[in-house]
């Protein structure tokens, strides 16, 4: 009798470490590239009220997961060393999960450059949230728990064209043109969120502006000329290497519009061909040899 459950204990155990084995879920986890970043104002609990146009570019990090027993966050690439596992925002993510019967192994493969402008660790929150409900089956946390644990991570959870405000919790979905391309440019200075929005003042916020149909290229590239971000001088004044990088887009051929993503110090440029952002990624690695520049369709 012993060894008839100790021969079913053995193979519903076997069964359970095979299907453990078997069920890996994979994803990109993209960045994301405010077009334009325009501050409201300030808040009384010390937030801004933002109005952006957010997309989301075809590069990214990378995140894994498996089930296990236990929740285990595993980093790679070039920046693991610079990220604390411990306050990471995936391992916090997955707290937000209720009702769950199993644990995850993830694995965090980190490709893009981090205190980037690009949203990296919400986006890398998002994917995990994603990628855990499916695995484990449970619903999603609603919108105001995900705020709570960062601002950004709603506008991450989808990655169609989007206008964000608020916060980050008041997010819509926006018509795109047919697809531009974005070379991305960051030139390894990491810019603090919090520095940048102390060192913009009142009159400098741009305010509310009406988005008109983005169903063509020309009227986007138009209407984002009209807008700005207004996190930009204050990233300049700490950081005067960021005009360079601006400014080093409008040299290259067939740029439509170049500025800073975020709060920085990652800039982007726009171009409508494919052939031209890959020539003005040659161009800028010959500038800057040593930066983390990447080219991909900007709505897909």
């Amino acid at each position: 009798m012993r060894l008839k459950k100790k021969l079913s204990w053995d193979y519903n155990n076997n069964i359970k470490r095979l299907y453990m084995k078997s069920k890996k879920l994979h994803s990109l986890s993209r960045v994301k590239v405010n077009l334009y970043l325009h501050i409201i104002g300030k808040r009384a609990d010390g937030y801004h009220n933002l109005d952006s146009l957010v997309a989301f570019p075809e590069i990214g990090d990378e995140i894994l997961v498996s089930p296990s027993n236990d929740i285990n966050l595993k980093i790679t690439g070039k920046s693991k060393k610079e990220l604390n596992k411990k306050e990471n925002l995936i391992l916090k993510a997955t707290k937000l999960l209720k009702n769950r019967t199993m644990g995850a192994d993830i694995h965090l493969k980190k490709n893009t450059p981090i205190s980037a402008g690009l949203g990296g660790g919400s986006s890398n929150a998002a994917v995990t949230l994603k990628l855990l409900s499916k695995l484990w089956k449970v619903p999603l946390p609603p919108i105001n728990e995900l705020v709570l644990l960062g601002a950004d991570i709603p506008v991450c959870m989808d990655w169609r064209l989007q206008r964000m405000q608020g916060i980050g919790e008041k997010n819509s979905f926006v018509v795109s043109p047919d697809s531009l391309w974005i070379v991305l440019l960051n030139n390894g200075d990491r810019v603090p969120t919090s520095t940048v929005f102390q060192g913009i003042s009142q009159n400098e916020f741009t305010g509310l502006v009406n988005i008109p149909r983005l169903n063509e290229k020309s009227i986007l590239i138009k209407f984002l000329k009209s807008t700005g971000n207004d996190l930009e001088k204050a990233a300049i004044k700490m950081y005067p290497v960021i005009k360079n990088l601006i400014d080093s887009f409008q040299t290259t051929s067939g740029c439509l519009i170049s500025r800073m993503s975020g709060s920085g110090s990652t800039c982007f440029g726009l171009y409508e061909k494919k052939v031209e952002a890959e020539n003005a990624k040659k161009h800028l690695l010959y500038k800057f040899p040593n930066a983390w520049i990447k080219v991909a369709k900007i709505f897909s």
